[in-house]
C-alpha cells in the first residue's frame, strides 16, 4: 500500500517547525541579551543596542507571523535577519544569516513550484 504525502505539505510543515525551534534558540538569546538592560550597574544602553535588541524583537515575531502569513513574516525574518546578525555577529554573520533563513528557504520553494506559470499541461 502506498501512502502519497503532498510534497508542498511536507515543506511547509519543516519551515513552520524550523520556525518554532528558531524561534525557542534565538528567543533565549533575546533573554539573555534583555538581562544586559536590567543590570543596575550598567548605565543606559547606548543607541545600537536598542536597536539591536528591537531588530531581535521583530526576528522573533517573524517567526511567528510567518506561522500564519508566510510571505509578510518571511519578510519580516529576512530584513531583520540581515539587520540584526550583520551588526551584532561581526564576521560570523554569515553563517548565522543562512541558519535563520531556513524557514524562509522552504517556504520560498513551495512559492516558486506553485507559480500559475509553473502548472502543468496535460
Amino acid at each position: 500500500m502506498q501512502i502519497y504525502t503532498d510534497p508542498d505539505k511536507v515543506y511547509r510543515t519543516a519551515g513552520r517547525v524550523l520556525s518554532i525551534l528558531l524561534f525557542i534558540l534565538w528567543g533565549s538569546v533575546f533573554l539573555n541579551h534583555l538581562s544586559w538592560f536590567s543590570m543596575a550597574r550598567m548605565d543606559i544602553p547606548p543607541v545600537r543596542m536598542w536597536f539591536g535588541q528591537i531588530s531581535h524583537f521583530l526576528l522573533l515575531a517573524g517567526y511567528l507571523v510567518s506561522l500564519r502569513w508566510e510571505r509578510v513574516g518571511s519578510l519580516i525574518v529576512v530584513v531583520n535577519a540581515l539587520f540584526f546578525f550583520g551588526n551584532a555577529a561581526g564576521r560570523n554573520a554569515l553563517p548565522f544569516i543562512i541558519v535563520s533563513m531556513f524557514p524562509v528557504m522552504l517556504y520560498a520553494y513551495c512559492w516558486m513550484k506553485n507559480k500559475p506559470s509553473n502548472a502543468r499541461r496535460e
